[in-house]
Order: C-alpha cells, then structure tokens, then sequence
C-alpha cells in the first residue's frame, strides 16, 4: 500500500528528474512512514533547477520514495494569483490515493486536504506547528488558518501532534474529545531523527574562561521569526558588559544581508558570522558541540528541532516560552520573544557561573534523551500502522 504524504516541502528537480531539498526533508526523513506502508508518495511544491544549483542539498527520492508534484510558489498573493492552476495540480495530486498524511498548517496542504477528503477514504494529519503563531502577520490567514487546523483536527481519523501537551489542548482531535477507536486515534511524537550517536556527553567549561560562543539556528532566515535580531542586539549589550561573546547563525535565506547590515550598524559585524545552509546534520553538530550556549527567542514554533539538537549536544539553551517549548525547557530559562533585556542579564548571570552552565549541560542531555529516535520510531509505527489498518478494513466493507 502507498502512502500519500503532503507537506509543505520545497522540491528542487533537476534534468535527470531527480528531486532535491535544501535540508531536513531528504530520503531518510521519508522512510519513517515505510514502517508501515510499502510506498509513499510526496507532494510537494517543486522548481526546476540546474546541477550546480542542488550542490549539497539532499536528495529526496529513492526506493519507494517518489513525488507528486505542485506548483512553485510562496506566500498568499502568489497562491491566490495562482489558484486555479495549484487547485488543479492538487486534485490530480490525489486522484489515486487511497490513504493519505497531511502535516499541517500548511497553505498547500489544505489544498490537497479539501480534495483528498472529497474521496471518503480514510487519513491522519501530522499537527508540527500553530498557525496562529506560524501566520501571525497575516491576521486574516491567521483567523482562516486556526479555523482550518480546528476543524481538520476533527474530522480526521488520526491526529499526531509534536507536542506533547500545548497543541492538543488547542486543536483537540476526535479520539480526544469521544475516545479512542479503531477509527479515531491519536498520538504524540516530534519530528527530529536523534540517533544515540548524536547524543554527546554533558559540557565541562574551564574555570578560566573568558571567551563564549552564541549559537542560533534556523533553517530560513526569510522573516524574524526565529528572533535573529534580538539575538543580535543581546550581543551588543553582553558585550557592552565586558563578556567576550560572539554569535555564529546557522541558516541561509533572503533576510540575510539585513542581518548583516543591523550586525554593521550596530558595531558587532566582526563578533557575528553567518555559516549559510548547512545539509548534513554532522555539519549542525559540529558546530554546535564547539559552542557555549544555544539563544533561540523564537516567536513561533510547534516544538522546535533546533532546540533539541542543541540540547542533545549538552548546550545550555535559552529561548522563549512558545507553544511546546515550555516542555523543555524550564520558566527561568525563557523569556518573551522581544526581552532583550533578560535575555542579556541571563546571559551574564550564565557565563559568570559556569558550574550553573554546567548543570544545564546535564539536565538539556537528559530532557533530549525522550526524544531519540529509538523512543519516537515506536509510536510513530503505531500511529502509521492504525491508519493502514483502517485503510485496509475500509477497502474490505467497500467489496464487500
């Protein structure tokens, strides 16, 4: 039985019909959901793109791996100029389908939702984010968007979320509100690969040292979402302290250069480097192993990745009290998305108390630790496994 799975993915396709991404959705992130089905089938936006465009990206298809293509586009002006030509791509999306995933919020995914349950045939969606969070700066798709995940979580047979509490609360699934049958279910797990070579042993820091380094990551740098310029205005005044920090930004995107420009003029452009896209994860690792602390003020997540590799790796972490955040992180080590301010004076405090760095080393390994791959792949296969065999009894009482 195939799979299909719509998420709101970027595919770059090249001459030899090859599809490939910037980072995180490669083949490996796939094969999670072979588990329990024999094939899947992505949809996805997809761009034409040359060679050398797709060096180091990762390659997305494979062994009974393939993709379904949609329109490339971004943001809602593009999609509602665009709508009739990703209406008709989306429904031909699913013509074939005859079980299906949709990981949401996503403007493209309700697209292929609204179709795919035109069908009848059973699905589950993958709750990974807030919308209200995720389309704040646009308070019509905010309102539309929330409303659409609400219901979505209702009438769908089977709702994972990647937190453990925060979203479920908010979009409650049917299992949820009238218990849990063969046709309704529900499940908990986050997104992240964490193999237990991953993992590193907790932080030593030299008694002696003067010298810290900041790190952030985020896959795009195409709005502040992720809290870059707070982080870099939290330099500025960690150095005006007489600490000796500096920033390294993982990530790459079309609000670079801005940053680049605030770190100028605000006199810390020699304190800030910006490593650009990174695929690998060993490359993430690298540098957040040589790293001091992990600064995120994120303002919308569902429950970051970024957050728990770092803490994976034994990074103090600092970051904001969003959505599923609060799940790992505890209230003395988070702060409102814009408090520069605290975030400095937690900053100082830290890193003029090493043997408190230390200990958050210890406890972020430990937190982590619930989220290794060997721990998640087991309710991710359940999950998977109920919607198959949901899929499978359908097809029997429609013969029959």
């Amino acid at each position: 039985m195939e799979l299909l799975v719509a998420a709101d993915s970027i595919f770059y396709k090249t001459p030899d019909q090859k599809y490939w991404c910037k980072t995180i959705y490669g083949y490996n992130f796939w094969m999670r959901y072979l588990s329990a089905f024999e094939g899947v089938v992505i949809v996805s936006r997809t761009s034409p793109a040359s060679y050398s465009e797709v060096e180091g990206y990762l390659r997305v298809d494979g062994p009974n791996v393939r993709v379904s293509e949609l329109p490339f586009m971004r943001g809602m002006k593009q999609y509602l100029m665009n709508y009739f030509s990703f209406s008709k791509a989306a429904k031909k999306a699913v013509e074939n389908a005859e079980c299906a995933l949709i990981r949401l919020p996503s403007v493209s995914s309700e697209m292929v939702l609204k179709y795919y349950q035109r069908k009848g045939k059973p699905y589950a969606i993958e709750v990974v984010a807030d919308p209200y969070d995720a389309y704040a700066s646009s308070k019509i798709a905010q309102i539309m968007y929330t409303k659409k995940l609400k219901s979505a979580a209702l009438q769908a047979n089977g709702v994972s979320y990647v937190t453990k509490f925060y979203l479920q609360d908010k979009y409650p699934s049917n299992a949820a509100l009238n218990g849990e049958t063969n046709q309704y279910f529900e499940s908990y797990f986050s997104t992240i690969d964490l193999k237990e070579s991953y993992f590193t042993t907790p932080k030593v820091f030299n008694a002696e040292k003067k010298q810290f380094t900041i790190i952030h990551t985020a896959n795009s740098i195409n709005n502040d979402l992720k809290g870059h310029g707070t982080v870099i205005k939290a330099l500025k005044k960690i150095r005006e302290k007489q600490i000796d920090a500096n920033v390294i930004f993982i990530g790459d995107g079309s609000r670079r250069s801005y940053y680049e420009q605030m770190s100028r003029e605000m006199g810390v452009e020699e304190y800030v480097t910006f490593t650009g896209l990174l695929a690998s994860a060993e490359k993430v690792r690298e540098i957040l192993i040589n790293g001091d602390i992990f600064l995120f003020p994120t303002k919308a997540e569902g429950l970051p990745r970024a957050v728990i590799e770092a803490m994976a790796v034994g990074l103090p972490v600092l970051s904001t009290p969003v959505n599923g955040i609060p799940e790992l992180l505890d209230k003395e080590f988070m702060f409102d998305p814009l408090d520069v301010d605290g975030f400095v004076n937690k900053l100082y405090y830290l890193f003029n108390d090493l043997s408190k760095m230390e200990e958050m080393s210890k406890q972020n390994i430990k937190k982590a630790k619930e989220y290794s791959n060997d721990k998640l792949s087991v309710r991710r296969k359940s999950f998977y496994s109920k919607l198959r065999a949901l899929t499978e009894s359908t097809k029997i009482r429609e013969k029959s």
